[in-house]
C-alpha cells in the first residue's frame, strides 16, 4: 500500500473520493487546511496496486501530544473485505508511533456504523462514547472515540475530553455552502 499526501493538484480528486466514502459530508476544509505543512493535518490518498482504494488523515490536538487522530478514513466499496483497511490502519499506527506518539485515537458514528464499530474492535482499539457538556455537537450526534496504546503501556483513556467536534461540525458546513 502506498500513500499519496493531498496536494493542490490532486485535492478534487480526494475530496471526489471522501464524498464517495462519507455521502453527505464534506472534508474539503480540512484538506485545503492541511495543504499549508505547518497545519498540523496530514491526508492521504490510499493507493493498492496503482488504483486509489480510500483516504487516510493523521491530526493531533494541541493540548494533548500524545495521542495521533485518524482522519477521514475510509477504503472504498468495491475493496472492502481485502484486509486493505487493517492494512491501512496498521500504516496510520506506525506513522504515528515513529512520530513518538503514544496512543492512536479516532472518533466515528455510534449510530447505524457496526461495520466501522466492528472493524475498530476487532483492529485492537477500546471505545468510549463521547459526552462533553463544552461541545454541544456530542448532544445531537452520538460518538464514540476509540482509542489504541502504541506502547507496551496501559491505555489512557479519552474520558470525553474535548475532541471539537461542533468546530468540525462547522467546517462541513462551510465546505457544503450552508452558514448555521
Amino acid at each position: 500500500m502506498t500513500l499519496e499526501r493531498i496536494t493542490q493538484d490532486n485535492i478534487d480528486y480526494a475530496i471526489q473520493i471522501q464524498e464517495e466514502l462519507f455521502p453527505g459530508e464534506s472534508g474539503r476544509t480540512n484538506f485545503e487546511e492541511s495543504l499549508d505543512e505547518n497545519s498540523g493535518y496530514e491526508y492521504y490518498l490510499l493507493y493498492e496496486g496503482g488504483v486509489c482504494v480510500g483516504v487516510i488523515g493523521i491530526y493531533s490536538y494541541p493540548e494533548d501530544q500524545n495521542s495521533a487522530w485518524l482522519g477521514w478514513f475510509g477504503i472504498r466499496e468495491g475493496f472492502r473485505r481485502k484486509n486493505l483497511g487493517t492494512t491501512a490502519l496498521k500504516v496510520f499506527e506506525e506513522m504515528a508511533a515513529a512520530r513518538g506518539y503514544l496512543f492512536a485515537r479516532l472518533y466515528t458514528d455510534a449510530v447505524n456504523n457496526d461495520a466501522a464499530i466492528a472493524f475498530y474492535k476487532a483492529n485492537g482499539y477500546i471505545g468510549e462514547p463521547y459526552q462533553n457538556s463544552t461541545d454541544p455537537a456530542c448532544m445531537k450526534y452520538k460518538t464514540v472515540i476509540f482509542s489504541k496504546a502504541l506502547i507496551p503501556e496501559p491505555l489512557v483513556p479519552w474520558n470525553s475530553r474535548n475532541i471539537h467536534l461542533t468546530e468540525q461540525i462547522a467546517k462541513q458546513d462551510v465546505s457544503r455552502g450552508r452558514i448555521n
